[in-house]
């Protein structure tokens, strides 16, 4: 509904259409809102200044409207805070929203794209409704005018310098004309006609006004030529008792005026709590207990640190309700009466924040970051005057916790303040070194430097060769070094222009002539090149294609790494594509035979699971006859079909490869945190087993069985035929036929065969009880029984265990048993045993007589390792001895005589 937006609106578009940049200069924030809702609305790209934004976003938005290419098609701006002291010469296009009482700020806004680099027309527009007090503004924006033009300018303008009537009409019916000219605009060419002609006869009207004021209005400065400002429908507001009349109501009617409060910009500060009502009694906390006055730039946890702050009020508040509040001494020097854990936790965060930094230092670190850059710690620590380490912490805590600590406006503020001065450290070193890089150019550059631009005639040769050789020496950026330094050289002594001449002039004399030498620079580059013969073009050439080539590895490694595809060679020239080929074929052979050897160990992996499981439950015998660790692997000895299987698992390999490596790094894992380490992380193996697992079962199923042909074995077990021994027919062995006591009969189990080494530990329990504390004389007859029972375990190994466990002595806590006639033996369990017996078969006080009997079966086991290494050492001694008395050689035997026996006997006899 409102009509200068909608002029606006088809205003912007034409001039998006004819590649125009246009200035909205208005005098109300509120209507930049609005034109901002408006930009986003229709999508136009635009940027806005107003009485609020800072210094640092000012001159951001003005450089990328400025910059070549930009895409900002708009710039809104506040008449007042816009209007002044900004370039924008890259628009083309001043439109006026509304008008200023004063006209000066209209023409200074308008002179904002009159500036120097303007490369087109400018067009000025002024959007005013009719019948409104916008003219009223207008009128007397124009008297204003007159008043200058006759008192102040005194008549100074030249009638050459003056534009008819006329020729302004048809400029800006020209304007109009190019601007609303359109198939789909809502005016006409008769609409326009109507405009400039009530827009003309408005102005005449003016004019008559102002030619029409007396000496008495210019003295006054009424300037409104009989035209009553006061008055507005029939109704002369200049009456004072009207006046009283509309104050009175408006009081009664508007009501007391609200204030809205202050923003607050500044940085929250929690002060620490003196006193907390805890269960209805206000508690006041020593000052040792209490927590620091806690700011954004001390960096501390406030939040985990209040929680513990209340824990603190509760905890003291409690000891104190129950009256068992420690001294006060132990409180000062504790500082918490929180349990261990959480007091632990307090004081370390506590250590953690940097309480002691004001404000003033904050800012300060800062203003030295942007100064130095934030890796130059020592610098920044010389400059605000502290502890290297301190300001190392500092920095460490700003960089990581000033995103989350400060607010979100200061640090975007404050970084990029740094990143800004980081910016000009590094324009500084590339001009330091372009310098060093030009006058290293020249043999002596005091005498022999020239420039191809002999610049300004108030700077003389030698003053620019002084100047750059002194800023070469002590860097780009330090003026007054160089001013000192250019000061007190003696072939400069006498020249009052050098005498005076202040940082600023070094400063931009330094940096044109850098600009000069950048020129030159290439201008010597472009020169030389052409020069060049065509052995070094072709070795420059070849150096590009070796660059390129190692860039395109190293993106195409990072791709694969990642799990993607290598980039396209399109970008490459053909050298390069044929070299990398070539490279890419013989890697594929090293990847295939990689993938062979990860399935030949994985296999080896497997077999050795399958043997590890088989020693785990005692297999006394383990087939190691499938073992092969040859280059072809399993094709080795199984034929073309294990050949086929280990290419299709080397398939499966390249398939998933790429699946496993687009998981992400879990992060924890050695792997990931070791960066020594090469193994694979843990996310990631657990999604290679899996995917393997899954590929390698799709695999099987499409591919057909293989048949193994099988030895053919008749029905009875017999003798091998003499065709495949080679020997003649012998009868087969009888077996060992054994009664057991139920009176089954069956055969003997010997301990050959797939038979545990071991009693596993899941029957030593049983096995115990059979034995029992008060012992057993019937030793064959429980081992027997034992192996009968059970039998994958072999007699032999029940008899070994039998003897270990057992003791012919009787234990002090076991009763001793009433004596049988004959000669048996009784055999006792030992009591270190008595812990696998159920406990009411335990006897009293087996605890102790347990932990007597563990000491000697330790002592027991030295005494025994200690017998094993006297005999193996008589053993050495003696095959020592043996060897020193050969007449021969150290084998202990004459090559032409024989043998020596004497090693043979001493090992026997030791």
């Amino acid at each position: 509904n409102c009509g200068k937006l909608s002029m606006l609106d088809k205003l912007l578009k034409k001039l998006k259409e004819r590649g125009s940049r246009a200035l909205i200069f208005t005098q109300m924030t509120r209507i930049l809102d609005i034109l901002e809702d408006f930009m986003v609305m229709r999508g136009y790209k635009y940027c806005r200044i107003d009485g609020n934004t800072n210094y640092d976003d000012r001159e951001e938005a003005i450089s990328k409207f400025n910059e070549p290419n930009s895409e900002k098609f708009c710039f809104i701006l506040s008449t007042r805070a816009g209007g002044l002291g900004i370039n924008l010469q890259t628009a083309d296009t001043c439109i006026l929203y509304d008008s200023d009482w004063n006209p000066q700020a209209d023409l200074q806004a308008q002179d904002r794209c009159h500036r120097l680099g303007q490369k087109k027309p400018v067009n000025v527009f002024r959007l005013v409704s009719e019948n409104t007090i916008e003219e009223k503004i207008v009128e007397r924006a124009q008297q204003k005018l007159k008043l200058d033009a006759m008192v102040v300018q005194q008549g100074r303008l030249k009638d050459k310098d003056k534009v008819s009537k006329e020729e302004i009409m048809n400029a800006v019916r020209f304007g109009a004309d190019a601007v609303f000219r359109s198939e789909e605009s809502t005016i006409t060419d008769d609409d326009i006609d109507v405009i400039l002609e009530r827009g003309r006869a408005k102005t005449e009207e003016l004019s008559k006004k102002i030619q029409n004021a007396d000496k008495g209005d210019l003295l006054d400065f009424r300037l409104d030529g009989g035209v009553a400002a006061q008055t507005f429908e029939g109704i002369d507001y200049s009456d004072r008792e009207l006046r009283n009349q509309l104050r009175l109501l408006a009081a009664d009617s508007m009501g007391k005026r609200e204030r809205r409060p202050p923003p607050t910009n500044y940085n929250p500060i929690m002060q620490p709590k003196k006193s907390m009502v805890v269960n209805n009694q206000r508690i006041k906390l020593p000052r040792s207990l209490r927590l620091p006055r806690m700011e954004d730039h001390h960096f501390y946890n406030r939040e985990r640190l209040l929680e513990l702050g209340k824990m603190e009020f509760q905890t003291y508040a409690t000891l104190r309700e129950i009256g068992q509040l420690p001294p006060r001494e132990y409180i000062d020097e504790n500082k918490t009466l929180l349990p261990p854990e959480l007091a632990t936790e307090k004081l370390e965060l506590l250590e953690e924040g940097f309480g002691d930094w004001t404000r003033s230092q904050y800012f300060h670190f800062v203003k030295a970051a942007a100064k130095f850059g934030r890796e130059d710690i020592a610098s920044i620590a010389v400059e605000m005057d502290m502890q290297e380490e301190e300001v190392e912490a500092y920095g460490k805590a700003f960089w990581k916790y000033g995103p989350t600590e400060l607010k979100t406006d200061e640090w975007e503020r404050v970084k990029a303040s740094i990143e800004k001065g980081e910016k000009k450290i590094a324009k500084r070193k590339e001009l330091s070194e372009l310098l060093s890089k030009f006058i290293s150019t020249f043999d002596d550059p005091r005498s022999n430097m020239v420039f191809a631009n002999k610049g300004t005639t108030h700077f003389a040769l030698e003053q620019d060769r002084a100047l750059l050789c002194a800023v070469e020496k002590f860097g780009y950026g330090n003026w007054d070094t160089v001013r000192e330094e250019l000061r007190t050289d003696n072939s400069l002594i006498f020249q009052h222009s050098v005498q005076g001449m202040t940082t600023d002039m070094i400063a931009k004399r330094c940096d044109y002539r850098i600009r000069q030498m950048v020129k030159e620079l290439e201008a010597r580059e472009k020169v030389l090149k052409n020069l060049k013969p065509p052995s070094v073009v072709a070795a420059e050439a070849s150096m590009i294609s070796i660059k390129e080539m190692d860039a395109w590895e190293s993106n195409a490694i990072n791709l694969q790494l990642d799990g993607h595809e290598m980039p396209s060679m399109t970008s490459l020239s053909e050298e390069s594509q044929e070299i990398l080929q070539e490279r890419l074929q013989e890697r594929e052979s090293l990847f295939d035979r990689l993938r062979e050897i990860e399935v030949q160990v994985r296999g080896c992996k497997v077999l050795a699971d399958e043997t590890k499981e088989a020693i785990y439950r005692g297999d006394q015998y383990v087939n190691y006859s499938n073992i092969t660790l040859k280059a072809g692997g399993p094709s080795a000895s199984g034929g073309d079909g294990a050949a086929d299987a280990l290419k299709d698992s080397a398939e499966v390999e390249a398939k998933i490869n790429s699946a496993v490596l687009r998981v992400p790094l879990c992060g924890v894992c050695d792997a990931c945190t070791d960066e020594s380490s090469r193994k694979l992380c843990a996310k990631r193996l657990e999604v290679r087993n899996k995917l393997f697992s899954i590929e390698s079962k799709k695999l099987a199923e499409a591919q057909p069985k293989m048949k193994t042909k099988k030895r053919k074995l008749d029905e009875t077990e017999g003798p091998k035929s003499p065709t495949m021994n080679g020997k003649k027919d012998q009868p087969p062995k009888k077996k060992k036929i054994i009664k057991k006591a139920n009176g089954i009969v069956t055969t003997r189990v010997t301990s050959q065969g797939n038979k545990r080494m071991s009693i596993p530990d899941e029957l030593f329990p049983e096995f115990c009880r059979r034995i029992g504390p008060k012992g057993t004389s019937e030793r064959m007859k429980v081992i027997t029984q034992f192996a009968e029972d059970h039998p994958s375990i072999s007699v032999r190994q029940v008899t070994m265990k039998f003897s270990e466990i057992t003791t012919r002595t009787l234990p002090g806590c076991v009763t001793p048993p009433e004596k049988k006639s004959g000669r048996a033996f009784l055999f006792f369990l030992r009591p270190r045993y008595y812990k696998y017996l159920p406990a009411e078969e335990r006897p009293a006080d087996w605890e102790k007589y347990a932990h007597e009997d563990e000491l000697l079966w330790k002592e027991e086991k030295k005494a025994e390792e200690k017998e094993k290494e006297m005999r193996e050492k008589k053993v050495k001694d003696m095959m020592v001895d043996a060897s020193s008395k050969s007449p021969v050689n150290v084998g202990g035997g004459d090559f032409m005589n024989g043998p020596d026996v004497a090693p043979k006997k001493a090992i026997e006899a030791g």
